[in-house]
């Protein structure tokens, strides 16, 4: 059988965490409960897993379900990203207007870009932006290359031969889940604590990561590598391991009680950086980006 991607059934089980009913999940998809049924099953029987079960109040994921909608939701930003550009791109070319190539870390991607982009259009409607959303070595790779036209990381590693400016801050937490023995810790984890436990963590070229194995001065061990900030968060959720994530990324879970923050030694601050090619100035779109960025972090 196809191990294909099914991307209706993933984003059939990211909709049922969301709604916690099939039959809802399968109206915001615009089909029908059967359909929807018929889906996951296809879906459980080519991956030889159980995602979902029913329960008196509708349908509920798995421990299982629950990682693979983790994973999902990051997998279908990512499409969706791609598709708006293609959209963006087809209507550039129709009607004209300026291009902006803009590169950014996951974390300024997911959390803070979304509305300074949205200031921007309302003040530049006329620019059309790319947006790639890649590690913080990838974004500086494309900012060097030209493809992008300035770059947001949350690294403290940048190329020399890059223009930078620091637009903010960022503090990383360290999360459990409340079953976890660290969540009732009164006392904060020692670095040598810490160098015993299996973290799930990013990929190398991560912002994320580079910044948690600086403040270790060490590198973690590893019980799982997540491409995603979602990804780590679901897998922390599941037991997988401690998870180093923005606290953007886990307000919910804090809020709710289901994700626990853990004291500790380390300085996990880091700062949230623009970059761009010292021999290209900034065009006007660019330069407005980033003043928009600048203004909306101090404030």
């Amino acid at each position: 059988m196809s191990r294909e991607l099914d991307l209706q059934a993933l984003r059939l089980l990211a909709l049922i965490e969301d709604e916690g009913s099939l039959g809802a999940a399968g109206r915001r998809l615009g089909i029908t409960q059967p359909a929807a049924s018929t889906s996951l099953r296809a879906f459980e029987t080519r991956w030889q897993l159980r995602v979902a079960e029913r329960t008196p109040r509708g349908t509920r994921l798995t421990a299982d379900g629950e990682t693979v909608a983790a994973w999902a939701r990051d997998l279908l930003h990512q499409v969706d990203t791609v598709r708006g550009g293609l959209q963006a791109l087809s209507a550039r070319r129709s009607q004209g207007g300026s291009d902006l190539g803009v590169a950014a870390s996951l974390t300024v991607a997911e959390f803070v870009l979304p509305r300074w982009i949205g200031e921007l259009r309302a003040s530049m409607p006329e620019v059309h932006l790319r947006l790639q959303v890649q590690n913080s070595d990838r974004v500086d790779d494309l900012v060097r290359s030209g493809e992008c036209a300035i770059g947001f990381v949350e690294s403290t590693r940048v190329s020399e031969d890059l223009a930078r400016r620091v637009v903010g801050a960022d503090r990383l937490v360290i999360v459990v889940p409340a079953s976890h023995p660290w969540a009732r810790r009164s006392t904060p984890l020692s670095r040598e604590q810490l160098l015993a436990a299996e973290f799930v963590v990013r990929e190398e070229g991560s912002g994320t990561r580079s910044t948690f194995e600086r403040a270790l001065a060490a590198q973690p061990r590893i019980a799982m590598v997540a491409a995603s900030t979602t990804a780590m968060v679901g897998a922390a959720l599941a037991g997988v391991g401690p998870a180093v994530v923005t606290p953007y990324a886990v307000r919910a879970g804090l809020d709710t009680g289901e994700l626990v923050e853990v004291r500790h030694d380390l300085d996990l601050e880091r700062p949230l950086t623009a970059i761009w090619r010292r021999d290209r100035p900034l065009d006007d779109p660019a330069a407005a980006l980033l003043r928009i960025a600048c203004r909306i972090l101090a404030a």
